[in-house]
């Protein structure tokens, strides 16, 4: 398998010209340092291939429509797909129209991304919302929990308790409170809240 480094600096430095190229590497290569990080190999294999192919496609050794080259750009979308939900995971007005507009493809074809990872589009914004709101409940004490909620993107509060109940099997105080017990938050913040609308206080 490639270095990491050699891999990235190569192809991210001769796709500089054509940004839309650039983007998907850049991404892809973000997903592969994560998943070599994670010791995922099952992820960092196939974005290693990708990575190869997207620098063929820029130098014009395989087309872009070619199967090989229509691979690669399938899992670059996914990746950079994945990037822009995390970037704008705060706006609640983020919908599987708005990340196809900003990859230039279709809303279907966006969907068509997510297929085969075992998440859809809507499960991976849940996911990614609920384990930053995890991470601002514990790190963040003196936040209101209706202010964690506006932060991951949720418009209701009530909305978000019963994810996030549905996510973590507790409530999100409850959830505080546990990091608290564990040294992560402070003991004297409130343990039990209960849901109201976003503009209570």
């Amino acid at each position: 398998m490639p270095a990491p480094g050699l891999v990235g600096h190569d192809i991210i430095g001769k796709t500089s010209g054509d940004r839309g190229l650039a983007s998907l590497v850049e991404a892809s290569f973000a997903d592969f340092k994560e998943a070599m990080e994670d010791g995922d190999t099952a992820r960092s294999a196939p974005l290693v291939k990708a990575l190869e192919e997207l620098a063929l496609i820029e130098r014009g050794m395989i087309a872009a429509g070619s199967r090989r080259g229509q691979r690669a750009l399938r899992l670059a979308r996914l990746s950079l797909a994945r990037r822009l939900i995390t970037r704008h995971l705060s706006q609640a007005s983020l919908s599987p129209a708005m990340v196809a507009d900003l990859l230039g493809v279709s809303v279907r074809h966006m969907h068509m991304l997510f297929e085969g990872t075992g998440r859809s589009f809507s499960q991976t914004v849940t996911v990614q919302r609920i384990r930053l709101s995890g991470r601002l409940l514990r790190e963040a004490p003196e936040r209101a929990v209706a202010e964690v909620a506006r932060a991951c993107g949720f418009e209701s509060l009530a909305t978000f308790y019963r994810v996030f109940h549905a996510t973590e099997g507790m409530t999100p105080g409850e959830f505080r409170a546990r990091g608290a017990r564990s040294g992560t938050v402070s003991p004297f913040h409130p343990t039990t809240e209960q849901p109201t609308h976003l503009t209570d206080k």
